[in-house]
């Protein structure tokens, strides 16, 4: 049960009353947006996951840049 959302030829949806740029490859594909169980609403093309809807600052935020944690020797390092 996913909004459906047609990426504008600027690289952007509609969302809310305001653009959210995705990107100018997706113009004129359909996104899907859906509000996960935490309460965050996640866009993804197909399959492919895009990232999340930063609500405060109304952008994408992609999962790539995201905060993480360490893997690895770093992790147990602190």
């Amino acid at each position: 049960e996913a909004a459906v959302r047609g990426v504008r030829q600027n690289g952007a949806v509609k969302w809310r009353g305001t653009e959210i740029y995705v990107s100018a490859t997706l113009a004129g594909e359909p996104i899907a947006i859906e509000e996960t169980e935490d309460g965050e609403w996640t866009m993804r093309f197909h399959t492919h996951p895009l990232g999340f809807i930063d609500e405060k600052h109304m952008k994408l935020v992609r999962r790539s840049a995201a905060p993480r944690r360490p893997l690895g020797a770093a992790a147990t390092a602190s």
